[in-house]
C-alpha cells in the first residue's frame, strides 16, 4: 500500500538529471526473514530493533525479528467486525504506523478503523478517529496527536453519487485525534484528466503514467509534499511556514507501446475479479512521457526519497533522496527485486524483496 491519490501508473523508464548528488549503489544485504508472504505492507521498526508489517494478501498483523528470523501473529484475523469487536481483532490489516512513545498504529482497511498497540504486541484500543470526508482510512499519523488523510471528496463531488469535480487542488487534511478538529494543511496538484472507454461506454479516467504529487509526515508534525510536476520537495514548519524545495530537470522519456500493453493487461486482470468481461475492448488515456518519481517515502530524519519509474518491470529501483534543507543528497539503488518498504535507527532501511517462488519477504539494509 502507497501513499498516493489513485493512479493506474506501472513502473517505466525515466532518467534523472544528476548534479552533486552523491550515489550510492548496490547496498548490501544485512538480514532478511526466511520466510516468505503473499503481499507486504510498509514495515515500521520498534526500539528494540524488531520489525512489524501487515501480509494484506494472507491479512495477517506479524511481528517479526530479523536477526533470529522469529515471526509472531499478532491479535486476530475474524471475518466479521462488529463495531464493538475487540482491539485485537482485524479483518484487513493493511498499513502500520508508529504513535507516541511505544505505540504503534494499524490500520484495518476493511473495518475503515485504526488500532493502537504496544511494542510488545498487545493491543490496547481502538483510536478515536472523526469520520471527515467519507469512509476512507487515515494512514499517516505524527506522534502530537494528529491524522493526515487526501480529500478524496474533491473529486467525488462531495459524495453526491454520480457527481465528480475537477478542482484546481486536492486538500490534504489534518485530524486531532481528541478534538476531531479537521484543518488543511496543504493542497495536491490535481490528476490530469483523459477520456476511457470501456466496450460503449465512455468516462473521464486520471492518466496514466501522468506526474503526481505525494506527501508525508515527521513525527513532530512537519509536512513535506512531493510536486511531480515541478520535480521538487515542499515543506511545511509546525508553525504552518512553507519553503519551496529545489526543482531538478530530469530527461523525460516517452510512453511505449509496451508500457500501455502492460497497464491494459493489469486493468483486465483485476477487473476479472470483479466480473468484467475479457473480450471487453478497453481504451485508457495515458500521459506521452513518464514523470520524475511513481512513489515517495518520507525517513523520520527528514529525508524524502523519490523512486525512479523502470524501463523494465523487473530492473533494480533507484531513489532520488531530498534533503529536509529543500536540496538534493544522493540517489540510492536497491538491489534487483527490492522496493522501499521503511526506515528504522542507524540508516536502517528496509525492503520488501522477491523470493525464488514469487513472493515476497522482509530484508534490511544499511546506509553507509
Amino acid at each position: 500500500m502507497r501513499l498516493v491519490y489513485f493512479s493506474c501508473a506501472l513502473v517505466a523508464a525515466v532518467t534523472l538529471a544528476c548534479s552533486a548528488a552523491e550515489s550510492q549503489s548496490g547496498l548490501p544485504l544485512e538480514a532478511k526473514l526466511p520466510a516468505s508472504y503473499g503481499t507486504l505492507s510498509n514495515v515500521v521498526e520498534l526500539r528494540d530493533g524488531r520489525v512489524v508489517f501487515a501480509d494484506t494478501k494472507s491479512k495477517l498483523f506479524l511481528s517479526a525479528n530479523l536477526q533470529t528470523g522469529k515471526v509472531d501473529t499478532l491479535g486476530k484475523r475474524v471475518d466479521s467486525l462488529p463495531q464493538s469487536a475487540p482491539a485485537g481483532h482485524y479483518r484487513f490489516p493493511g498499513w502500520v504506523a508508529h504513535l507516541a512513545g511505544d505505540t504503534v498504529a494499524l490500520v484495518d482497511f476493511s473495518a475503515i478503523r485504526t488500532t493502537r498497540w504496544n511494542e510488545k504486541g498487545q493491543p490496547l484500543d481502538v483510536v478515536p478517529i472523526r469520520v471527515v470526508s467519507g469512509e476512507t482510512p487515515v494512514l499517516l499519523y505524527d506522534t502530537v496527536g494528529h491524522g493526515y488523510k487526501i480529500d478524496y471528496q474533491a473529486i467525488l463531488g462531495g459524495g453526491e453519487p454520480g457527481r465528480s469535480m475537477r478542482p484546481d487542488s486536492i486538500p490534504v487534511l489534518r485530524i486531532a485525534l481528541k478534538s476531531g478538529v479537521a484543518d488543511t494543511i496543504a493542497n495536491l496538484a490535481a490528476p490530469e484528466y483523459g477520456e476511457a472507454k470501456f466496450g460503449d461506454q465512455m468516462q473521464q479516467a486520471a492518466k496514466v503514467f501522468a506526474p503526481n504529487d505525494y506527501f508525508g509526515v515527521l513525527p513532530d508534525g512537519t509536512i513535506w509534499v512531493a510536486r511531480g510536476r515541478e520535480n521538487r520537495v515542499d515543506w511545511r514548519s509546525v508553525d504552518g511556514k512553507w519553503s519551496l524545495g529545489q526543482a531538478r530537470s530530469y530527461t523525460k522519456s516517452p510512453v511505449t507501446q509496451a508500457d500501455k500493453d502492460r497497464v491494459l493487461a493489469q486493468v483486465r486482470e483485476r477487473g476479472q475479479k470483479f466480473g468484467m468481461p475479457q473480450e471487453l475492448s478497453i481504451t485508457y488515456p495515458f500521459a506521452e512521457t513518464k514523470p520524475p518519481f511513481d512513489f515517495a517515502m518520507g525517513r523520520p530524519n527528514g529525508e524524502v526519497w523519490l523512486q525512479r519509474p523502470r524501463a523494465q518491470e523487473d530492473a533494480a529501483l533507484v531513489y532520488d533522496v531530498a534533503k529536509r534543507q529543500g536540496g538534493w543528497q544522493r540517489e540510492v539503488t536497491l538491489p534487483k527485486g527490492a522496493s522501499l518498504a521503511g526506515f528504522g535507527a542507524k540508516g536502517a532501511v528496509y525492503a520488501s524483496i522477491k523470493t525464488a517462488d514469487g513472493k515476497r519477504t522482509v530484508g534490511r539494509f544499511r546506509l553507509k
